[in-house]
């Protein structure tokens, strides 16, 4: 058992997992409304993660600011999570 049985998950174990291990790591995450996220990991609670964005499909949705602010995303959210290549 992971500790995670409570919340609404779309992710599964191996990527809890890898999200576990990329604390303050990068990572490439995809969400379940197609958004891709490269995202340096900070936390990791019951439900959500909290992370730095570094680059996302979507820069829209997200406001301009001088320093940039942490994000938190929930589990049910995340589509998939890959261990970020920088080529």
């Amino acid at each position: 058992m992971s500790g995670f049985e409570g919340a609404a998950l779309n992710v599964t174990e191996s990527d809890l997992q890898l999200l576990k291990a990329s604390i303050d790591r990068v990572v490439k995450i995809t969400c379940s409304d197609g958004e891709i996220l490269v995202a340096k990991i900070h936390a990791i609670s019951d439900e959500d993660v909290i992370y730095d964005l570094v680059s996302t499909t979507k820069e829209s949705h997200y406001e301009k600011r001088d320093e940039q602010p942490a994000y938190l995303i929930g589990f049910r959210d995340i589509e998939k999570v890959e261990p970020f290549q920088r080529f």
